[in-house]
């Protein structure tokens, strides 16, 4: 008798660790993967490659894109909670906008991964983890590029413009105050216009074009600091079109970025912009998915996964080459 309860304890005991086996894996788990347009160059190589990583592991990946729309985003987020989704990997389009959403999904049981940008200290409870970079990091790296660019050229008084992401982003406040920060340590450099371009290098370019015009009576830019370097290559479109000097090396508008695309490695290497900084989407993407996939394995989730971002100009561009030219 004894001998029976004894294989009886092990039998169950085995179907114990075997159904937590099933359960704690990523195979099969569906994940809503929630994005604001996959034709901004970065947004685009994220999903690309997070949907990659994700699938090889066996999950099942939906992504939809809400085109900004802080409306149209909520409504994505309420139908992955009533298709109980797995899991919700977000970038949102608007900070508060989306609470509403996220309370619901926090209520429902499903959990959140931001990327990109976190949310305010005031919502951590509503989501899960943050995967990205820190944003006052950028700014602050943009800020340095812009100051360094503008003393190369001998000035200790400067006007500074700024065309901006979505300007109600929390990443993009971030960045244009730990920017200001630094321009405040140098009381000649003043930052005199920033303008919401929506991470579009189209509406960039026409934005560059209007700020060049609006001050070419007091005195002219001397800076840019478009926030994507998708972005610059619309503010640099614009300094061309309108004949002015561009550059450091011919004295000219010293323009700055972030993100480290393919056009600012180009521009950069061609002097027409000075310095970017890396927000690679290949690498954050790639570990976000090994969250998500260790997640499923039953393992914690770290609140905070900010991955390293560094500061590229001329003299360190070969560096970075490789990892930016998306």
């Amino acid at each position: 008798m004894r001998f029976v309860f004894a294989m009886l304890a092990l039998v169950l005991t085995s179907l114990s660790f075997g159904s937590r086996d099933a359960v704690a894996s990523p195979e099969g788990k569906r994940v809503a993967l929630l994005g604001t347009s996959n034709a901004n160059p970065y947004i685009g190589a994220w999903t690309k490659t997070f949907a990659k990583f994700a699938t090889d592991a066996g999950m099942k990946v939906t992504n939809l894109n809400s085109n900004y729309d802080a409306a149209v985003q909520s409504q994505q987020i309420d139908d992955a909670i009533a298709q109980k989704f797995d899991i919700i990997v977000l970038v949102y389009v608007n900070d508060q906008a989306v609470v509403p959403a996220l309370t619901r999904a926090k209520a429902a049981g499903i959990p959140v991964l931001l990327i990109v940008t976190p949310l305010k200290k005031d919502y951590e409870e509503l989501f899960t983890s943050y995967v990205g970079t820190d944003h006052r990091e950028l700014g602050r790296l943009a800020g340095e590029g812009m100051v360094k660019g503008l003393m190369a050229e001998g000035k200790t008084k400067a006007q500074i413009v700024a065309v901006t992401g979505a300007a109600q982003q929390l990443n993009v406040q971030d960045r244009i105050a730990a920017f200001k920060d630094v321009l405040a340590k140098h009381p000649g450099f003043e930052l005199v216009a920033a303008e919401d371009g929506k991470w579009n290098t189209a509406l960039t370019e026409k934005i560059t074009g209007e700020l060049l015009v609006r001050f070419n009576a007091r005195g002219g830019v001397d800076g840019i600091f478009a926030m994507a370097d998708n972005q610059a290559t619309g503010s640099i479109q614009a300094v061309e079109s309108a004949g002015l000097k561009l550059g450091v090396a011919d004295k000219g508008i010293v323009v700055v970025g972030s993100n480290c695309m393919k056009d600012g490695m180009i521009n950069i290497k061609s002097g027409k912009q000075y310095a970017t900084a890396t927000q690679i989407p290949t690498e954050e993407a790639e570990i976000a998915a090994k969250k998500v996939i260790g997640h499923f394995n039953g393992e914690k989730l770290k609140k905070y996964e900010l991955v390293p971002v560094h500061g590229i100009s001329k003299e360190n561009l070969e560096q970075f080459t490789a990892g930016c030219s998306y």
